[in-house]
């Protein structure tokens, strides 16, 4: 599901960083974390003619170099070559890592990144996660001991890891950098545990709290995790909700189908270029309806999602052959009498070429 805002901190204005900007760039920089489109894991096409429709007098050109400004203020990073955008400090001072529910949706979201240069950044983003701020004491679920929830979001980043593989070092050498804290307070629509807008006090440049990413033990088995009644964090034990239940990232890289799964502008090119015979919005709220009632995990969703549009694109082609419905090479279709009659005459046709001497 699309966000429908894009919520602003005001502790933004108190950030250095984000002050060093001009105007324009910081500008673009609200525009961006206020998209739609933009998943956990801080992903967003780089659709540049369309974002210059979004102001008056403004070219494809000048964003590019606005942009180019924020990537080297270390705001962002751009691949060109897979069109892709990442905000870098969104997942950390968004607060995403701190629910080990919306980690397994940035997850997800992570997947959905082709270049390898994101990935790298991505990952230089997980290592500066202060997991020692998060609780280790077990959760309650019905009176049984479930996994922590620093435990729960060190298999996500593991499971994250995992799906990346070895990534080699980046021959510009851009991937190789240390990550920026900037900017300390990242814009969020997502609330924070406790409730509290302002969400935890994020780390400026420089400050952020040293890696655990490695540290905690994964648990053997996908436990149910209730999400917390509050924060939690130094507290004995976290009490929850009854059948409030975060899930787990396995071990394996198995998970359900995310809330947030959405058709994006990548995916919906893809099927326009694919299958333009298929409704891609009727089609993948049909794949999330039928995966959801059937409660399955798989590894990768959105590629389990073009295959659902392959297999939906064959059974239309297969329907189209069959029954009252004649496809004829020239795109015509025939149906009823005439695609009898038709049906018929290639059957007769078929006898005369078979009963023929070689």
């Amino acid at each position: 599901m699309a966000r429908g805002h894009g919520r602003i901190l005001t502790s933004i204005w108190e950030d250095a960083d984000f002050l060093a900007l001009d105007e324009r760039e910081q500008r673009l920089y609200l525009f961006l974390i206020s998209q739609p489109n933009l998943n956990h894991a801080g992903l967003l096409d780089l659709t540049l003619r369309r974002w210059s429709r979004k102001a008056r007098g403004l070219t494809s050109a000048e964003l590019e170099k606005l942009l180019q400004s924020l990537e080297g203020a270390r705001f962002i990073v751009m691949d060109e070559d897979t069109e892709e955008l990442l905000i870098r400090s969104f997942v950390r001072n968004d607060g995403v890592w701190r629910m080990p529910k919306v980690m397994g949706a940035m997850v997800s979201g992570a997947l959905e990144i082709s270049s390898k240069h994101l990935q790298r950044a991505l990952l230089e983003e997980m290592d500066r996660i202060p997991l020692d701020e998060l609780n280790n004491d077990p959760t309650k679920y019905r009176g049984e001991d479930g996994p922590s929830i620093r435990a729960q979001v060190a298999a996500h980043i593991q499971a994250l890891r995992k799906a990346f593989g070895d990534l080699t070092p980046d021959p510009s050498g851009r991937g190789s950098v240390t990550p920026s804290g900037t900017p300390s307070i990242t814009p969020s629509d997502t609330p924070h545990e406790g409730g509290d807008e302002g969400g935890p006090k994020a780390s400026t440049r420089g400050r952020a709290g040293a890696s655990r990413a490695h540290s905690p033990a994964l648990a053997p088995t996908p436990t149910p995790a209730p999400a917390p009644k509050e924060e939690g964090v130094g507290a004995s034990s976290v009490e929850v909700e009854p059948f409030a239940v975060v899930e787990q990232q396995r071990p394996d890289g198995l998970h359900s189908i995310p809330d947030d799964f959405h058709l994006n502008d990548t995916m919906r090119r893809f099927a326009a270029a694919t299958y333009p015979q298929l409704d891609p919005d009727f089609e993948t709220q049909q794949f999330i309806s039928y995966w959801r009632a059937e409660g399955r995990k798989k590894r990768n969703w959105h590629e389990a999602w073009r295959k659902w549009l392959g297999d939906s694109a064959k059974r239309a082609m297969e329907r189209r052959q069959t029954g009252n419905v004649i496809q004829l090479p020239s795109g015509q279709t025939l149906t009823g009498t005439d695609a009898k009659v038709a049906g018929w005459a290639a059957i007769a046709n078929q006898l005369r070429q078979e009963g023929d001497p070689a």
